[in-house]
């Protein structure tokens, strides 16, 4: 399967658990009716995977801001990528 370009997310400048996940739904093009919370991420992300090479950048800064939305995010899209490698390429700095 050909992907398609690759989808860059910088969560760097990110202030708040709600914004973060505004962002990545934005960036996902997650439905409306996301929950907005990492259970929800979790299912739109398999529901709804991106349409090509996933990177998410500035998560160093999101870890010195919100170290918990850090982990989880990184833990999240560690779990994607091991269930599904064949699909999508997931980096995340």
């Amino acid at each position: 399967m050909k992907e398609s370009a690759q989808i860059t997310i910088d969560v760097g400048s990110v202030k708040s658990g709600e914004e973060l996940h505004t962002l990545l739904a934005n960036a996902l093009g997650f439905p409306d009716y996301y929950g907005k919370n990492w259970d929800a991420f979790n299912e739109c992300i398999r529901d709804f995977p991106p349409r090509g090479a996933l990177h998410v950048t500035g998560l160093q800064k999101l870890g010195n801001a919100l170290p918990r939305e850090a982990e989880l995010l990184k833990q999240c899209l560690e779990a994607f990528h091991a269930e599904m490698p064949d699909r999508r390429k997931v980096n995340a700095s």
